[in-house]
């Protein structure tokens, strides 16, 4: 077993695995999806029976700012290399009967593969780094200080995922770790479904994302075709996570309602010709610790995410886990515990 490993593959994960990496540290990153990304999750339209089969489309996060000075250094570079592109600064903002107005704010981030790409480009960048799936992965254990995954010792454990998710995997005699564990688990997580919606053409106003206030349907609507800047008729709405909560063993069943509240809000007649749902059952939590991470003081085991770091949002989930794994870093290079 290797000595230093990340558990958790979406953005946090990779950002605490490279900020070990930048120091020399090798790191075997686990994670039990099929492809990296996390909540930054993309798919490609397949078997619609439409034009748009193909088109890749985001179905998790949205978009992300980049308003931290460390965040921001790294998207001017991602910019540069043509992984990243700067989308809008403006979106609309809507009721349940149609929309209201606009409203700016700071430039939204997005990439033309879909944001699950940026994760697998700062995947590729990690050197002396495995990437191997978690599916089989053992409990995380911390008896009088020794550190064990899947009964071998470790140097070092980050876990870098939603706390409802990290609880199920660690088993801790620390009292720091428990107690941590205990107020993240305190933490309310909101579900969302996803539901996309390809349509023969574009007949809404041009938009790029419309904020919808109270509706008991439908939260956001982003325009696909606007965030991947090819044009394309495709749209995903988020469910408002009272009626996702309702719906997560079976997400289709909210197609009829979301696609109704999208044809209500937009003001349009035209029925999407294919649509899909997609749960995501920690979307967000609705509150954040105000610390970046937590580490224990006794044990090289840490925990980073969008439930740390004041905010559940891209930028501080990649913060959480950048300031982990320097964090780990230290620990490793000083041998200030085992």
């Amino acid at each position: 077993m290797p000595r230093t490993i990340v558990i958790g593959g979406g953005i946090s994960g990779v950002a605490c695995a490279a900020a070990l990496n930048d120091r020399g540290h090798s790191v075997t990153l686990l994670d039990k999806g099929r492809v990296l990304g996390g909540r930054m999750a993309s798919r490609r339209i397949r078997d619609s029976g439409t034009p748009s089969d193909g088109h890749v489309v985001d179905i998790g996060a949205s978009y992300f700012t980049a308003q931290h000075e460390r965040f921001r250094l790294l998207i001017e570079r991602l910019v540069g290399l043509g992984v990243v592109r700067a989308w809008t600064d403006t979106f609309h903002v809507a009721s349940s009967e149609g929309i209201l107005g606009v409203k700016t704010g700071p430039m939204r981030y997005t990439a033309n593969s879909g944001l699950r790409s940026i994760v697998e480009h700062l995947a590729s960048e990690l050197r002396d780094t495995a990437v191997m799936s978690a599916r089989d992965s053992g409990p995380i254990s911390v008896e009088e200080s020794a550190l064990t995954v899947n009964g071998e010792g470790v140097n070092a454990v980050a876990v870098c995922m939603p706390s409802p998710q990290a609880r199920q995997l660690l088993n801790s005699t620390s009292p720091a770790l428990a107690a941590a564990l205990d107020a993240t688990h305190e933490v309310a997580w909101e579900p969302v479904i996803a539901v996309t919606a390809v349509f023969d053409e574009a007949t809404w106003c041009e938009f790029d994302g419309i904020f919808v206030n109270d509706d008991p349907v439908i939260t956001w609507i982003a325009n696909d075709g606007s965030r991947r800047g090819n044009g394309a008729p495709v749209l995903v709405a988020h469910v408002q996570p009272v009626l996702a909560a309702r719906h997560l063993t079976e997400p289709s069943q909210v197609l009829p309602a979301a696609l109704g509240a999208v044809k209500r809000v937009l003001g349009i007649s035209e029925h999407p010709s294919w649509a899909d749902a997609k749960r995501w059952t920690y979307a967000k939590p609705l509150t954040a610790s105000p610390q970046p991470f937590f580490l224990d003081p006794g044990i090289n085991l840490g925990l980073a995410g969008d439930a740390w770091s004041d905010g559940p949002r891209v930028e501080t989930a990649w913060l959480s886990g950048h300031l982990l794994g320097e964090a780990l870093a230290d620990r490793l290079e000083t041998g200030a515990t085992r």
